[in-house]
């Protein structure tokens, strides 16, 4: 009997499996591993059972993360800058209507932590935008490295995560961690990694500071579940969910819903081209924008600081009255009536 190959997971290629994937995992990213695994030994910690998946993988990532964070805090004898802290910030930046909007309102955050947070600055020469982070620790070690870059990390991801798209990253400054240690950061950030000087940075296209920020409310818990440590996948970009992101972020924004052509414009791909993509998913325009009217309607009214009239108007109605109908035709009752069977749902729940 001939034996049958190995079932490949949903979103991977055919003969490609879980176990393959992580193993490619695990071999580009094991001298990152070794690297941490070291530091924490080294202060007299462990780093805990080796992981035997990706997800796994991930997580054990964030755990080490956080252990060096508490090492360091400890070490210089200043509190570090609580999950929770990292949290609000990374929530206020949703509110940004550009990169260059979620950049400022991160670093006035930080400020108002001084200085445990460190300090965010951004500088721009002719066509580079360079985000410099600075941890106002008086003296730097391994230890305090690895926790600085992976700051500089997580600002890459918040920022690629906002605008729904991947920093066109220049070069990347690390500190002064050896350049033995370089190795494992080439692969984290995808650039030319630069180490040996004082400054830990991320230089980008200049361009990139006005991108919109299209990510919703409802849609950060899943990102922030493991931030900044989910690294280690690849996740197909679906035509229709970063559409729809961008309709619910402008919608929750006030904006009204973004027209084809805007869109087009934010993708950076003709509107022909945008049309027969979203066909060829099978998700229409129109179907995405009542979609997204009908969500975000229903999450301002069970918020309850809006009337309807307010509701409407946010969402682009002519009127209440307009508002209405096309509520009737999402949910099949008014307004008024959906947020008497939530709450009588909600109370029968609890």
């Amino acid at each position: 009997m001939t034996a049958s190959p190995p079932a490949s997971s949903p979103g991977l290629p055919p003969g490609y499996s879980a176990s393959t994937a992580f193993d490619t995992v695990r071999a580009s990213f094991m001298p990152l591993v070794n690297l941490l695994q070291g530091e924490l030994r080294a202060g007299g910690d462990e780093a805990g059972p080796a992981p035997r998946n990706l997800g796994e993988f991930t997580r054990w990532y964030l755990q080490v993360v956080q252990q060096l964070e508490a090492e360091v805090a400890q070490d210089f004898e200043r509190p570090s800058m609580a999950r929770e802290a990292v949290e609000l910030m990374c929530r206020s930046a949703i509110s940004a209507a550009s990169l260059d909007e979620a950049i400022g309102l991160c670093r006035r955050f930080m400020a108002l932590l001084h200085p445990r947070a460190g300090a965010l600055t951004l500088k721009c020469r002719d066509d580079t935008a360079s985000l410099v982070l600075d941890s106002l620790r008086p003296r730097t070690t391994t230890a305090s490295s690895l926790v600085d870059i992976t700051g500089l990390f997580a600002f890459c991801q918040l920022l690629q995560w906002l605008a729904g798209r991947e920093l066109p990253l220049q070069q990347v400054r690390i500190g002064p961690i050896q350049r033995d240690d370089v190795l494992p950061f080439l692969k984290l950030f995808r650039a030319p990694v630069l180490a040996g000087g004082e400054c830990y940075s991320l230089d980008f296209d200049r361009a990139a500071l006005t991108w919109p920020c299209v990510r919703g409310r409802t849609e950060f818990d899943a990102f922030f579940e493991l931030f900044p440590c989910a690294v280690f996948g690849v996740r197909a970009h679906d035509l229709g969910a970063q559409v729809s992101a961008m309709m619910v972020a402008s919608l929750e924004r006030g904006e009204g819903v973004p027209s084809q052509e805007q869109l087009a414009g934010i993708l950076e791909v003709p509107l022909s081209t945008l049309r027969r993509r979203l066909r060829e998913r099978g998700a229409g325009y129109r179907d995405l924008r009542e979609q997204c009217l009908s969500e975000v309607a229903a999450q301002l009214l069970k918020r309850g600081d809006l009337g309807v009239a307010q509701v409407a108007a946010q969402l682009g109605f002519s009127d209440a009255g307009a508002f209405r109908r096309a509520f009737h035709q999402w949910y099949g009752c008014s307004p008024r009536a959906w947020l008497a069977q939530s709450k009588t749902q909600s109370e029968r729940i609890t």
